[in-house]
């Protein structure tokens, strides 16, 4: 069947309010008019069928809902739902929540709130102002010129956030690395992860405080610091006179606070492993053991539960 493209305009007030949601394919979302929300999918694959429709509509306070369902009483991943790519050009201060199945989120440009979930897709974003919240099972998260603060929650997938402007921050990531390149202001910076390692790119004047709590991970600086162990596993790092708090809970993941041109050496414990490059966002497979969503995505699999019915728990979660 050839594509099909679906366009609809809806006049918003200030702030707007928009949810989309998709299962698979990609949204993107850019800065638009004041007071308009456009939206552009494309359609590719057998939507004859009746099996999945595509929804736009707007709710009575005004929000604007975007969704691809799923139709079928039973679903699981053996099936093969068609493609659909969301193009929306959304108002400056739109609060947003935006979720996929195996959908790649791209978000640019904008200030207002984000609220971002996918299982296996990834997420770009550049050029925000405002909260981020971000949960990702296996897809990998590549930021850029941030400003504001961040939650993430990922199981296997990586982040990267570069030239950003981020305040405070609170992750947890299963066996993901995460690297922030961003100056310590407010704080505190809150991380978590089994095997995964955090890495801090600061400028060369930042003052801290670094805690790990780690059976085998270790605190590494390019700066002075005065060291001090609390205990088994708990090791402590005032660098640069202290300041903001930095603090990594995790099982063997370790701690880098690093600026360019000064390696970072070890401080105390064993040295963390330097974190590689990340390559290119793109979709991968479901994560076969999720953490934070696993009752979904098992639910899912074993088709005791549909794409609608696990996307709107996706949204719907604190």
């Amino acid at each position: 069947m050839s594509d099909e493209t679906i366009e609809k305009t809806f006049q918003v007030s200030d702030p707007a309010h928009l949810s989309v949601s998709n299962v698979r394919g990609s949204i993107t979302i850019q800065p638009g008019e004041m007071n308009v929300i456009q939206v552009r999918a494309v359609k590719h694959g057998n939507f004859d069928s009746g099996r999945y429709t595509i929804e736009m509509a707007q709710e009575s306070d005004g929000s604007v809902r975007i969704e691809t369902r799923s139709n079928e009483p039973v679903f699981g991943f053996l099936s093969h739902p068609p493609k659909v790519e969301y193009t929306l050009q959304v108002p400056q201060g739109t609060q947003l929540v935006a979720s996929g199945v195996s959908s790649t989120l791209n978000v640019r440009g904008l200030k207002g709130e984000f609220r971002l979930k996918t299982v296996s897709g990834g997420i770009v974003l550049a050029d925000l102002s405002g909260p981020i919240n971000v949960n990702v099972v296996s897809g990998d998260i590549s930021g850029s010129r941030l400003n504001g603060a961040i939650e993430l929650q990922a199981v296997s997938g990586r982040g990267r956030m570069m030239e950003s402007n981020i305040p405070t921050a609170d992750a947890s990531t299963v066996s993901g690395d995460l690297v922030l390149q961003t100056p310590l202001t407010d704080g505190p910076y809150r991380f978590s992860s089994v095997s995964g390692s955090v890495r801090m790119l600061v400028p060369a004047d930042t003052h801290c405080n670094a805690e790990l709590n780690s059976v085998s991970g270790g605190i590494r600086s390019s700066f002075p610091a005065t060291t001090t162990r609390m205990g088994p596993g708990s090791k402590t790092a005032k660098i640069q006179g202290g300041g903001a708090e930095v603090r990594l809970k995790s099982v063997s993941g370790g701690l880098s606070i690093e600026t360019e041109g000064i390696p970072a050496e070890a401080v105390l414990g064993t040295p963390s492993v330097p974190v590689s490059p990340m390559p290119p966002v793109s979709p991968v497979q479901p994560a076969p053991e999720p953490l934070n969503t696993s009752e979904i995505l098992q639910r899912i699999e074993s088709g005791e539960m549909t794409v609608d019915e696990a996307v709107k728990l996706m949204k719907d979660q604190p």
